[in-house]
């Protein structure tokens, strides 16, 4: 619907135009007529007006006059002007004010017909591209949003290590998650770990807690250079500045900005951090020099605290293979079924304190502990018929945080005694079983990209083993149960949330919109706007994108 407004101080001049020509034949749905610039400014102020005939010689204000306005207040409005006076200055004013055209009186209604339904054209014409503009500013902003998850995902792919990295991978992930990364870039990592909370958080506030840390890495470690921050798993963040050219060495102003990053996340944040710094590499050796980080990570047992940097003799220290002698292993046993807590805790002491005391302590010697800890106490709990898995009913601890420092090893050692203790006098309290304590992981992270490692991992069982039985138990598949229970947590939050259908896909673990919405309708048999429409939403208003 277009509308039309007539500016003349004449009155037969006015009623002439309104019906020399079919204005609703070309598209004019509204007219509107104006006796003097006052009269037009209140039409253009109070309605939507797309052309503009107005005369040029009007008494106390002319129609050039009323056109500065126009160009300041209703600049989408397309004017035509009239005069009786064919003046060169008129024309040449005219144009400057940027008007559509310029006819002189009298006029043909022909010739006004033809020129009103030129500028209707050109007015459709800059509507259609302000459409076009919005859009794309409104898709931009929507890629800007996700821009964070893209990242993580494609550094988490690159860096996973499931397939062999070569260029042409890199390309495809690059396609995959729209990351425009130069092959040539060199990367330095640093990867930063959370050691320790300095207060209890839910689950919840751990992940905005986590967003915080990767926040405070951009701007304090990165702080306008070229990288990313981003949250790799739980409890570690990765830096990673990029360059065209490789620097000689790591910035010597590096460490000291890593111990402020960290510093600053100990006062607000109440975490403390351990830092490792990598070297710069390629892309393609992505994977391996974060492979190498983690080691670093794994083997910085005697202290957890401060800024590391990649060891030289890394690999030979990693081969080392050490056995910690097991003649105590019998006496845990026998003091733990005798209800003696306090000697067993001594027991565990004492032989913390002897690997504290030797030369070279490695992550293999704190491993040895925690698998002898175990096996001197999992016999003991068959024989009493106790399901393992009541020692820790809600999330059991990784192994991986259990030896990651002699202190996180002590602390396990008196929290896994002191349970094991309680668990010998029986208090009937009722415990999820491993599928269940799977499925109840699975939900709590369907956001997240999750795999079948990641998953055996927190049930502590070997992948294929674990597939297995929760086969078995369940009668689906892992992976079918992961894409029912997305499936099932977008139809929750389409029903009851009024979040877009982009929203929800995140949220459900989906980066790619398409995909979620072909899964969607393959379980369904709806596209996500369908089943929200049919089935009611509960909120006042539908949202799609």
């Amino acid at each position: 619907m277009y509308s039309l407004l007539i500016v003349d101080d004449e009155y037969y001049a006015v009623e002439a135009m309104l019906h020399a020509v079919d204005w609703k034949g070309i598209g004019i749905d509204h007219l509107y007529t104006a006796m003097s610039a006052d009269e037009a400014r209140s039409v253009l102020i109070n309605n939507q007006i797309d052309i503009m005939i107005c005369d040029i010689e009007m008494p106390e204000e002319d129609g050039l006059s009323l056109q500065i306005w126009v160009q300041q207040h209703a600049a989408q409005v397309e004017t035509i002007f009239l005069t009786g006076h064919a003046e060169f200055s008129y024309a040449q004013k005219a144009i400057q004010l940027h008007s559509f055209d310029y006819l002189l009186k009298p006029i043909a209604s022909a010739s006004l017909m033809e020129t009103v339904k030129r500028a209707l054209e050109k007015r459709m014409q800059n509507l259609e591209f302000t459409k076009l503009t919005e859009t794309y500013e409104a898709y931009a902003k929507e890629d800007q949003s996700w821009k964070p998850k893209r990242m993580t995902r494609f550094w988490k792919d690159l860096c996973s290590s499931r397939y062999p990295m070569n260029e042409a991978k890199i390309k495809e992930l690059k396609l995959i998650y729209h990351v425009d990364i130069d092959p040539g870039t060199f990367i330095l990592p640093i990867l930063f770990r959370v050691e320790a909370w300095l207060r209890k958080f839910p689950d919840k506030d751990l992940d905005i807690m986590e967003f915080g840390l990767c926040n405070a890495a951009e701007e304090f470690v990165l702080n306008g250079s070229m990288g990313d921050a981003i949250a790799d798993q739980r409890g570690y963040v990765l830096v990673l500045l990029y360059a065209s050219d490789p620097p000689p060495q790591v910035p010597d102003t590096l460490e000291l900005t890593c111990k402020d990053y960290m510093a600053r996340c100990t006062a607000y944040l109440s975490c403390r951090l351990s830092c490792y710094i990598g070297e710069w590499t390629l892309l393609t050796n992505m994977p391996e020099s974060y492979r190498k980080l983690k080691q670093v990570h794994r083997h910085n047992v005697a202290g957890s605290d401060g800024v590391h940097y990649m060891l030289p003799s890394l690999e030979k220290q990693a081969s080392t293979s050490e056995l910690i002698p097991l003649p105590w292993a019998s006496d845990i046993s026998l003091l733990m079924e005798t209800g003696k807590i306090k000697e067993v805790l001594y027991k565990a002491d004492e032989l913390i304190d002897w690997i504290e005391d030797q030369k070279y302590v490695s992550a293999e010697l704190l491993q040895s502990y925690y698998h002898a800890m175990l096996h001197s106490i999992y016999p003991l709990l068959h024989k009493k018929g106790i399901s393992l898995h009541r020692i820790y009913p809600a999330e059991e601890p990784l192994e991986a945080d259990v030896t990651r420092s002699l202190a996180a090893l002590r602390e396990w050692a008196h929290d896994l005694i002191s349970r094991v203790g309680l668990l010998l006098h029986p208090n009937g309290e009722d415990t999820h079983s491993v599928v269940k304590q799977v499925c109840l992981y699975i939900d709590a992270r369907l956001e997240y990209d999750l795999g079948r490692e990641e998953i055996a991992e927190f049930a502590r069982f070997h992948p294929a083993y674990l597939s297995r039985l929760f086969k078995k138990e369940t009668g689906i598949s892992l992976s079918d149960y992961i894409l029912q229970a997305r499936i099932k947590k977008a139809q929750e939050l389409l029903l009851n949330t009024n979040s877009t259908v982009t929203e929800i896909a995140s949220k459900a673990g989906y980066v790619n919109y398409t995909h979620f919405t072909k899964m969607f309708k393959k379980y369904t048999g709806l596209t996500p706007q369908q089943y929200r429409r049919q089935n009611g939403n509960k909120t006042d208003k539908e949202r799609t994108l």
